[in-house]
């Protein structure tokens, strides 16, 4: 597990042993920690990355009926908080680098746009001035996403800084791979006054504890976690077209405050092994017919390489033969996401055509970054990726 060193176990005991499961020192700590290092006015903790996102947009005067720009090609999860706002996801499509551009933006505006929310997916950037400054004409918000990409920067100031309120996130398959929780952070004291006056319940006891034990399992033996959780995946019936998973307004746990302050002090060696790992990639796999690796930004925090895998033919589908063969040698790889605007439940928010995001979705493969996974493993990576090309 990378860097849940031997003080971030030291730590959770030490929180566990305490009674420091729900409410403890840590929460002020990390609060005064991320005000100090991402220079904010402000900050408020909460209980996951998607609750961070609906007080975001309520702290920016988001209201029913309003309309609020997402990129068509991220994470559903982004929908549940704006429905939740009362408002009105409106998509647009993803650029070259797979972030939401202004011309997208541009192309998508209406008198009722109130704000914008810009991911930066896969720990990579997105060129957020151009879309601040086509909102900022308009008097409409901006939402800095950095829920993926914490400790990445933008001309050497940290991501999640930028806008009007910015979202940070501890949870599940993140940078920060915590016990979960979220942050809104801003650099304007007065916007998140209105986001301090949303009623958040306590964490609970039983969910806090059951997070820590159910991420160390899954962590730590993930060899063996991750054919249990598929099959509970499909048992489910769990996929792209499911509704979003539920969450509850509450405030952050003092234990997974814990744990992402010891993340954070391990963050500059953790995407600095990431970049690594990047650049790895593109020695390896850079000059390769049939591919496109998808370049990170300077800044990028590297979650995970996304690679373009160009099809020979109308019916082949190299994408899906290689997550298949990867994952048969062991490797975690996985397609990426299905465009919010193909899925049945959220098709009636589309506008305007969205090319790109639609054309090469289905081509996409994420290649892991994570500091475990050794170059010894990335070489056998490469090497079956060049196999199955060449097939």
């Amino acid at each position: 597990m990378p860097y849940w060193n031997g003080a971030t176990y030291r730590n959770i005991l030490y929180a566990l042993a305490s009674g420091g499961v729900v409410d403890g020192p840590d929460l002020g700590r990390l609060k005064s920690l991320l005000i100090d290092k991402l220079d904010l006015a402000e900050a408020v903790l909460c209980g996951s990355g998607s609750l961070a996102v609906e007080i975001a947009l309520r702290s920016c005067g988001v209201r029913e009926g309003d309309e609020v720009v997402i990129p068509t090609f991220c994470c559903t999860a982004v929908v549940a908080p704006i429905l939740a706002a009362g408002a009105i996801p409106v998509l647009a499509d993803a650029g070259e680098e797979l972030n939401i551009t202004a011309e997208a933006v541009d192309a998508v505006l209406t008198e009722k746009t109130r704000a914008i929310v810009v991911p930066h997916l896969f720990g990579n950037p997105a060129n957020i001035d151009p879309v601040i400054e086509i909102a900022r004409a308009r008097n409409i918000r901006v939402i800095d996403d950095a829920a993926q990409a914490v400790g990445a920067t933008i001309g050497g100031r940290p991501a999640g800084s930028f806008g009007d309120a910015g979202v940070l996130s501890f949870g599940s398959e993140k940078v920060c791979f915590g016990l979960g929780g979220g942050v809104v952070v801003s650099r304007q004291k007065e916007v998140l006054n209105g986001g301090s006056q949303t009623k958040l319940a306590p964490p609970r006891l039983s969910p806090a504890v059951r997070s820590f034990f159910s991420t160390t399992i899954w962590r730590r033996w993930r060899r063996w976690t991750l054919p249990v959780k598929a099959a509970l995946s499909h048992v489910k019936g769990t996929g792209p077209d499911s509704p979003p998973v539920p969450y509850r307004q509450e405030s952050m746990a003092n234990l997974n405050a814990t744990v992402a302050l010891s993340l954070l002090e391990t963050l500059d060696e953790n995407i600095a092994a990431r970049r690594a790992r990047v650049g790895a990639y593109q020695d390896l796999l850079g000059t390769e017919e049939g591919l496109e690796l998808i370049p990170h930004r300077g800044g990028s925090a590297c979650l995970t390489q996304v690679v373009r895998v160009f099809p020979k033919t109308r019916v082949a589908d190299p994408a899906a033969r290689l997550i298949q063969v990867l994952g048969s040698a062991g490797y975690e790889v996985q397609g990426s996401y299905v465009p919010i605007h193909l899925l049945s439940r959220y098709r009636q928010w589309v506008r305007e055509p969205l090319p790109y995001a639609e054309r090469l979705w289905g081509d996409l493969i994420e290649l892991p970054c994570e500091p475990e996974v050794s170059f010894d493993h990335m070489e056998r990576i490469a090497l079956i990726v060049k196999q199955v090309l060449n097939s």
